[in-house]
């Protein structure tokens, strides 16, 4: 069972906020342990978002010592740590019925003397923060001083149990994954949740940074109003913060069936008033920036995104034996496919741009889609004079994710495979056609090249259409295969 420690300093401001290092040396020994920490209520402010403690059993301005102390023993504390050293904390220390108290070395006695005799001894050289971390030595040998520290959450909800709401595509799930270390990184006692959907769970699914996957079928057995009802209720007070990247109705929505106190999204969001915070949707940054923006709300700024994804104990010469994958020649991964058919470059450009990388690289070329990218895959492999590996439909996100973290080189359009190339930080070379660079979903790393054409009717809509509204198709037309495998040179 995991070790119960409570800690106790009443006042003052200054003297609570300098007990930092000793919540920072209890974790660090007892990662698991449950730490609290006792202060009165006008400045437990001062220790709000501390990813050391867990809890901030607050002394109320008119509450009773009894009262106070009857909690204390309702918790059943394992360790108590008086930091105080004043007639309450004592008499709390001594009907706590907590078995093992440790006290701060105050040095009262020489202080006093020092003050009225001038008498200087060597106890009253140490700051009160050593004197702090001297008290814990019994518990934590290796107690180290450290400078104290304030975290400035400004929400009055302490963001320990936060539920992610993304159920949008690939790309946008790949673009999340930063937003969980930023979390795990600033507050570690946060327990993280994500909602997603079936076919992005496997995004998800190793990431340490998230203690829980929920999946919604929204497309499936969850597409009714009544089964969103049920999921409203089934997380109905399990969560103090909501943070929904995704800006849809659906999303906001049920973050408010769900009595999610803080309920952090997009002002642009489809349920912008369902939510309680909302940020700013700036079009100039990059979506991986967009979203860590949220966090602002926890205090959590000026953090760089990592966008990444690890890859899971997969049998992977298994794998490729079984797709007809040479372990021993490198490959480049071709990605022809997307949801929308304006944003794929023609079928002839990835066939000429597949055939030289074959003929002058050494290299195999492996295709990769989805089955509802089949057309589009098929027709690239018929216009090819080599022969390529031709994986549409063959392959489960993690084992996209696996090839494609393995490739040399990764060409593809405006797409989720393309976010999940730069999270495995592989080169990447992007065709935009109807999207352009200021909707933020080009490719997030310094490995990439993006190959377009300038035209005045570009971008045409925000994700890309079925058909060019126009109808002429220059943007991806007056994309030549010459064009991309410049792209290429300039990566390899």
């Amino acid at each position: 069972m995991a070790l119960k420690i409570l800690v106790i300093r009443f006042s003052s401001l200054g003297d609570v906020i300098l007990t930092t290092p000793v919540y920072k040396n209890l974790r660090k020994a007892f990662p698991d342990a449950e730490i609290v920490s006792a202060v009165k209520e006008q400045f437990a402010g001062s220790l709000e978002g501390n990813p050391a403690i867990d809890r901030i059993l607050k002394l109320g301005k008119n509450e009773s010592i009894f009262s106070f102390l009857g909690r204390i023993r309702e918790a059943k504390f394992d360790v108590l740590v008086d930091l105080h050293d004043n007639l309450r904390s004592n008499f709390i220390a001594l009907f706590s019925g907590i078995p093992k108290k440790l006290k701060v070395q105050k040095n009262i006695f020489e202080r006093r003397s020092f003050v009225r005799n001038k008498v200087r001894t060597r106890a009253l050289g140490k700051h009160n923060i050593e004197r702090y971390v001297d008290a814990i030595r019994p518990l934590c040998p290796d107690a180290e001083v450290f400078p104290p520290e304030i975290f400035p959450f400004s929400s009055k909800i302490q963001p320990i149990k936060i539920l992610v709401v993304q159920t949008a595509f690939l790309g946008d799930a790949v673009l999340t994954t930063p937003v969980f270390k930023a979390i795990k990184d600033a507050i570690p006692a946060s327990r993280v949740t994500l909602l997603c959907t079936p076919e992005i769970k496997d995004v998800f699914s190793e990431n340490k940074y998230i203690d829980e996957l929920l999946v919604m079928d929204k497309k499936g057995r969850d597409k009714s109003f009544a089964s969103l009802r049920r999921w409203g209720k089934s997380l109905r007070g399990r969560f103090d913060v909501a943070l929904i990247p995704h800006r849809s109705f659906r999303s906001a929505f049920l973050s408010w069936m769900a009595a999610i106190p803080k309920r952090v999204g997009f002002e642009n969001s489809q349920g912008s008033f369902f939510l309680t915070d909302k940020v700013a949707f700036d079009w100039k940054m990059h979506d991986a920036e967009r979203n860590m923006k949220l966090l602002e709300s926890l205090g959590i700024s000026g953090v760089k995104p990592v966008v990444e994804m690890k890859g899971g104990s997969l049998d992977m010469p298994q794998i490729l034996k079984s797709l007809g994958i040479r372990e021993d020649v490198p490959w480049v991964g071709m990605n022809p496919g997307s949801v929308w058919e304006t944003k794929r470059w023609l079928p002839e450009g990835f066939a000429s741009v597949a055939d030289s990388l074959i003929r002058d690289k050494k290299c195999q070329v492996l295709l990769f889609g989805s089955p509802s990218d089949r057309s589009a895959v098929d027709a690239v492999a018929a216009a090819m004079k080599e022969k390529a590996v031709n994986l549409c439909g063959k392959t489960d996100l993690k084992t996209l994710s696996a090839l494609i973290s393995r490739s040399m080189l990764f060409i593809t359009n405006d797409s989720g495979p393309m976010h999940l190339a730069t999270a495995a930080k592989v080169p990447v070379v992007a065709i935009f056609g109807p999207t352009t660079r200021e909707l933020g979903f080009f490719p997030y790393g310094e490995k990439s090249v993006m190959v377009e054409v300038d035209l005045p009717c570009r971008p045409c809509t925000l994700h890309g259409g079925h058909v060019c509204p126009l109808g002429h198709f220059k943007c991806m037309k007056e994309v030549t295969p010459r064009m991309v495998l410049d792209a290429c040179a300039k990566l390899s």
